[in-house]
């Protein structure tokens, strides 16, 4: 009974919950966040905290920028209303710290080619003016690099769904495409590799015929002398394909240190929400005294 219990625990609230929470982490990506990180007005908020000090507790800037309803509306409107209402600055500058807090993480912790060149199209463009052998070459094991990191295991599969907002599924999904077409380039065959003892069959292809990518970039990559051919071959045509990879870097770098981009989402919501609210309530005073 209990592991009945558990099971549909897990299948009817946990897993919904981390399918919206992988939805949510592949929404807000670094190019979703910059359109507000890069923004000249939002990089001003991140100095206006500092000014906001000067003006809610200073006592002569507090008086003339003060909200407090005439005494008549007052008699007429909730205590709740009015105390609100009277508190506006105070919301304005938890507003102002909490979205230049946002704004200043995002420049800190957003990769440097996203913060430049947020859409993939400018990015790929800026490569090409500099594209040499050695940068593809940086650009894909970059690539390579995130993807082992981020990937574990079975996660590295191509026919494994990575659930992971560090290196979702659609990035994953075409870096093996990439990889697969990369290695068929490459014309090596099973023969040129020892083969692995648990595993029957062909080194690299499944039964069904499907090019098992994961375990190719776990052999060009592993270090051995004798595989560092493979290795060598696969970037030599990466080299052939520059715009594959720098588009590929650009999806990568997009969702690289998601725990950041979850809080700099957060910073940019609860300061809106703030900054949102003291026209809310002024509203509603409108509207109640039409």
């Amino acid at each position: 009974m209990r592991i009945r219990i558990g099971a549909f625990f897990r299948r009817r609230i946990i897993q919904p919950v981390l399918d919206q929470f992988y939805g949510f982490g592949r929404a807000i990506s670094w190019s979703a966040l910059s359109s507000i990180g890069t923004s000249r007005i939002a990089r001003l908020t991140i100095i206006m905290p500092f000014v906001g000090y000067l003006i809610v507790f200073n006592s002569t800037f507090s008086e003339y920028f003060s909200t407090i309803l005439p005494a008549d509306l007052a008699h007429e409107t909730d205590d709740l209303l009015t105390f609100l209402y009277s508190r506006n600055l105070y919301f304005l500058y938890f507003g102002l710290l909490l979205f230049g807090g946002g704004v200043a993480i995002f420049n800190v912790a957003a990769p440097s080619q996203i913060r430049r060149f947020p859409a993939a199209e400018s990015y790929i463009a800026a490569m090409h003016k500099i594209k040499t052998p050695n940068v593809v070459i940086g650009s894909f094991e970059n690539i390579i690099g995130m993807y082992f990191t981020s990937l574990h295991g079975e996660e590295r599969s191509p026919v494994f769904d990575a659930r992971k907002i560090g290196f979702p599924s659609n990035v994953s999904d075409d870096l093996h495409r990439f990889v697969e077409r990369l290695f068929l380039a490459t014309e090596f065959s099973d023969e040129d590799f020892e083969p692995v003892d648990d595993r029957l069959g062909s080194r690299f292809w499944t039964g069904s015929g499907y090019l098992m990518t994961d375990e190719v970039l776990d052999v060009a990559y592993s270090g051995r002398r004798a595989e560092r051919v493979l290795h060598r071959a696969l970037l030599d045509e990466a080299v052939a394909h520059p715009t594959d990879v720098f588009y590929l870097e650009h999806r990568a770098l997009e969702y690289r240190r998601s725990a950041a981009r979850i809080v700099v989402f957060l910073f940019y919501a609860m300061g809106s929400a703030l900054l949102v609210f003291p026209s809310i309530i002024t509203s509603i005073l409108i509207v109640k005294f039409w």
